[in-house]
């Protein structure tokens, strides 16, 4: 052990006493599997050469840290190399990455669907962790918005009456959104993209995430498994499902019947709403900074597995809550 890693160790003792959840959340799953995984986006082997790459636990748990307090890529260095508790989630490393670093290794990630892969693992975990889908599932969608440009907007709206076409050198091009879409939901206009998750009845943790632009409606995207329970909101009313139960809410002229199973329902995907207001409000993760499809949908999939690390400790601390009564 190094003498400054000794020092910061010793430091952080007390940051530790006086609670640090990004420590429990660091023990809730077992993280050597998916060495291998980020491993394989590496180029440094001895045939192609390369520099020696860095160490793969700290690429994603930076990755998740960075879902957690919605940081960019350069503020994520900065906290990394500032925050006691950051550098103890990432193992106290010798070296941290920088921002280039984690932006390169994100979009190989993406490219070469490593990130499919990095969630496959978790929801195996999940599940070896006893969390099995038993009484159905959930199904719901959220805005993810993103910068428009109003005075690019503006001025390509005012090129377009006129018949002519605005041109972009290529470093503008580069910061402009290039797959967001809008969208009108109960007359507030949404510019950006779209977030689907399906979270088991059981233990609320996020079993499966899509992305899709903002004009793409809810009922499009069907998550659910054919063996399963899927229970969903009105927007989903008239879509059929691979899952053998549909339990999606009816709208329209309700016989009484179908009013009391609407609220049979709407009690169950309650908890459904949970993952959105946790990294909305929580994580404050409800914009994009990002401008292309993948790459939302790679960081999407990053605030989905810290969202799911999150309630992994808080079912841990309700199971510890409910031994203490009983004992």
């Amino acid at each position: 052990m190094s003498f400054n890693r000794f020092i910061m160790e010793e430091q952080y003792k007390k940051v530790k006493g006086l609670g640090d959840r990004l420590e429990l959340m660091k023990q809730q799953i077992n993280w050597k599997p998916f060495i291998p995984l980020v491993k394989s986006v590496f180029y440094d082997d001895k045939k192609t050469g390369g520099r020696p790459h860095t160490n793969e636990l700290v690429v994603v748990r930076s990755m998740l840290l960075q879902a957690w307090y919605n940081l960019s890529d350069p503020e994520l260095e900065f906290q990394c190399h500032d925050r006691l508790s950051f550098r103890n989630f990432l193992g106290f490393p010798e070296r941290i990455p920088d921002f280039s670093t984690i932006w390169r290794i994100r979009d190989r990630l993406e490219a070469e669907g490593i990130d499919t892969l990095i969630w496959a693992e978790l929801q195996r975990q999940l599940d070896d962790k006893g969390f099995k889908v038993e009484k159905g599932t959930i199904q719901d969608a959220a805005f993810i918005e993103s910068d428009l440009g109003k005075k690019r907007y503006c001025k390509e709206k005012k090129a377009r009456k006129k018949g002519e076409t605005v041109e972009y050198t290529d470093k503008q091009k580069k910061h402009m959104d290039r797959d967001g879409s809008f969208s009108v939901k109960h007359g507030q206009v949404h510019y950006g993209y779209k977030s689907h998750v399906k979270l088991d009845v059981d233990h609320h943790l996020i079993r499966c995430v899509e992305v899709t632009t903002a004009s793409v409606h809810d009922s499009d995207i069907d998550l659910s498994k054919r063996d399963e329970v899927v229970y969903r909101d009105k927007g989903y009313t008239g879509k059929e499902t691979k899952a053998k139960g549909n339990g999606s809410m009816k709208r329209g002229n309700l016989s009484i019947w179908e009013k009391l199973r609407n609220k049979r329902i709407a009690k169950k995907r309650a908890p459904g709403e949970r993952p959105f207001s946790v990294i909305k409000r929580t994580f404050n993760g409800d914009r994009t900074f990002v401008k292309t499809l993948p790459r939302v949908r790679v960081k999407e999939m990053f605030k989905c597995f810290a969202f799911n690390l999150y309630q992994l400790v808080t079912l841990e601390r309700k199971r510890m809550s409910v031994s203490y009564v009983d004992n």
